[in-house]
């Protein structure tokens, strides 16, 4: 079964490191656990975004002042006035290769994101006797368990005119604090999640889209949360979504 599987051997799949019968017992797994599948899909989807983010900057080459000063170009040693230019120089340099850094790790932590909501979605929404560990007769209980773990009041949004029903919700862990996830469920059985955590990038983001085979994440940081809804759905009937519940979410009153 899939739960026996370690992550590292999935991700070890994706990235082409296994061989042998190591590599085959994970494509058996891959080909009667459809759990398995859909976890190497986001490994690859995560995979994939990460060298989006930093690919650009590891062609770049690196400015020729940085390689002068580097290696000394056969010149004399700079008088400490041409020194002090000279750091100056590097300095703002510096400043800007930070700030691109800066700007490309912001798009990591939002692809990470939407992969942690996708991943979580994967994991609990096709369970059927434990999708919850609070179930939504308790949702007074679930609000303020999750805005105690969390660190910031949530709100858990009614979606009732879209045509979903609050199951309940459950505490998840990132990688250094406190996660939460509210699942809802149509008519029709099908399952949408809506993953929460503390805004820990430096600024705001808006509403974007994430793929995954037959789901669709989106996700965005606003004041002290950060969030991701997650299910099988058209963008367009996301999107519409994601702004009621935004709307919900942003509500002072």
């Amino acid at each position: 079964m899939f739960d026996t599987i370690e992550n590292w051997a999935l991700h070890a799949f994706v990235d082409g490191e296994l061989e042998g019968d190591e590599k085959k017992a994970i494509e058996a797994l891959l080909a009667r656990d459809e759990r398995a599948r859909k976890a190497v899909a986001a490994f690859a989807h995560q995979k994939q975004e990460l060298h989006r983010a930093y690919s650009a900057i590891l062609d770049e080459p690196v400015p020729a002042g940085i390689l002068a000063a580097a290696k000394g170009n056969g010149r004399p040693r700079l008088t400490w006035a041409l020194s002090l230019v000279a750091g100056l120089a590097l300095l703002g340099v510096g400043s800007v290769l930070g700030l691109n850094i800066a700007q490309h790790f912001d798009q990591v932590q939002q692809a990470s994101l939407a992969n942690r909501a996708l991943v979580a979605y994967q994991t609990f929404a096709p369970e059927v006797r434990h999708p919850v560990e609070v179930a939504a007769s308790d949702e007074d209980h679930l609000k303020a368990w999750l805005s105690k773990r969390i660190g910031t009041e949530i709100k858990i949004p009614d979606l009732q005119d879209a045509g979903y029903t609050l199951l309940g919700g459950r505490l998840l862990a990132e990688a250094d604090h406190p996660a939460g996830q509210l699942m809802y469920e149509d008519a029709n059985k099908k399952r949408l999640t809506i993953y929460l955590t503390q805004n820990t990038g430096a600024k705001e983001q808006s509403l974007a889209l994430a793929d995954s085979p037959g789901l669709v994440t989106c996700y965005w940081r606003d004041g002290a949360l950060a969030m991701a809804i997650s299910a099988d759905m058209p963008h367009d009937a996301m999107m519409s979504l994601a702004k009621n519940i935004y709307d919900q979410m942003d509500d002072k009153s």
